[in-house]
């Protein structure tokens, strides 16, 4: 039974470790010692150790967290949802972003090489900038609707004195 170098295992007659999936090589032969070779004597002992080098697994790639991402990514859905009252469906672009954003930056975790993992981080920040700007854009259509349908600053200023005066009144004869 042929034995793994790296992790020990038994490998039977498979050409890879089913423990940790290193390639099996063959081991070399074992060489016989020659017979001519006198046996170690104080005078022919060496004098320095041998070293030997111990195999290790091989390396894998492990890509980094995208924990910042993936939270950028749920803040523009969560903001996209509460601001989908008032900005007239323009959020719901904003949330379709932050949800592609967000897968997006749960694939960096998985990534199989440094290029599929910056292309996922990128992707990513682009998305959750790009939804972002999606939600400040409605919320200034918003305001300017507000704005326009109120005639402006001041009369948005009269809606609200107008607003104020009639609660007040009405708390007034509820007192009574």
């Amino acid at each position: 039974m042929a034995i793994c170098r790296y992790c020990g295992a038994e490998t039977g007659n498979s050409p890879f470790c089913q423990n940790c999936g290193a390639k099996v090589e063959a081991a070399p032969a074992p060489q016989p010692i020659p017979q001519e070779q006198p046996a170690f004597t104080p005078d022919t002992i060496p004098t320095q150790p041998q070293s030997y080098s111990i195999p290790t697994q091989p390396t894998y790639y492990t890509p980094g967290g995208a924990g910042g991402l993936l939270a950028g990514n749920i803040i523009a859905i969560i903001l996209g949802v509460v601001c989908c009252c008032f900005t007239y469906f323009i959020s719901l672009a904003s949330m379709v972003l932050g949800i592609i954003g967000v897968v997006y930056a749960s694939k960096v975790k998985s990534s199989m090489s440094p290029e599929e993992e910056r292309h996922n981080r990128n992707v990513s920040r682009l998305l959750m900038i790009i939804a972002f700007v999606v939600l400040v854009l409605g919320i200034v259509v918003f305001i300017g609707m507000v704005l326009s349908s109120a005639n402006g600053i001041e009369g948005l200023k009269e809606t609200w004195n107008s607003i104020y005066e009639s609660v007040s009144l009405s708390m007034a004869e509820a007192g009574n």
